[in-house]
């Protein structure tokens, strides 16, 4: 069976994936810059309180707040460190390749996400908005972007894009809406947070994969063989 870049080669009408990688990270940084462009203009600042509040205090279920509760805390590194874990000890070659790449996009998220919120200061909803139940311990860092919405948009657009298994994928990105609509619900986050960081993390997802397929193939594939050397190839195949 051809892959896609033997195919691309061929076919002069055919978009290459790094291009398409590219164009990608482009179309979602720019979304990420409107979206902030709307958010610190206050164009729309009262429909995103009104949503804040609406989501945060609806429905008033205990059972329902102890889930978005603990989705919300265990969403993030500590769902997605284990699962680069599993990938890189009990992964094929590729899969192994996989996790590497996978790795690489969440530290470059941990950066790029940081400087974003230096640079994107915004108060917290609970900071501003009388009415806001907090769920959750304070955090006293921007509330642009969602931190939390950029690492699981990364890991979900990951998914899509390079498993093999489409259910898989699709789990992930019910994994990730979840986890992006419990930060608004337990009183951190307004709408607009999340979005903007699903944005970014898509965003990070293209750059990310067309600098480390461009340039950096063959140096991911030497380490991968180190690892399968150490490791022994394991039979995980996604």
């Amino acid at each position: 069976m051809k892959t896609t870049q033997e195919t691309g080669s061929k076919d002069k009408g055919t978009v290459k994936p790094e291009r398409r990688l590219l164009v990608i990270g482009i179309l979602f940084i720019a979304a990420f810059i409107i979206t902030a462009a709307l958010v610190f203009s206050s164009v729309i600042q009262s429909v995103d309180s009104g949503l804040a509040q609406a989501l945060n205090n609806s429905p008033p279920d205990g059972a329902f707040s102890a889930l978005m509760i603990l989705v919300s805390d265990f969403g993030q590194y500590r769902f997605w460190i284990p699962v680069v874990l599993i990938m890189l000890l009990l992964g094929d070659r590729n899969t192994k390749l996989l996790a590497f790449e996978l790795a690489a996009l969440l530290l470059i998220s941990t950066v790029s996400g940081d400087i974003a919120k230096m640079i994107f200061y915004r108060q917290r909803p609970y900071e501003t908005l009388t009415s806001i139940s907090l769920l959750v311990p304070r955090e006293t860092d921007s509330s642009f972007p969602s931190g939390h919405a950029l690492i699981v948009a990364i890991g979900a657009t990951f998914s899509v894009t390079k498993f093999k298994n489409r259910i898989l994928g699709l789990a992930l990105i019910l994994e990730a809406a979840l986890v992006s609509y419990s930060r608004v619900y337990v009183g951190v986050h307004y709408p607009l947070d999340v979005i903007a960081g699903a944005f970014l993390g898509i965003s990070t997802v293209g750059f990310g994969m067309f600098i480390l397929e461009k340039y950096f193939g063959p140096t991911l594939g030497r380490i991968v063989s180190a690892t399968v050397k150490v490791l022994r190839e394991g039979r995980l195949k996604l």
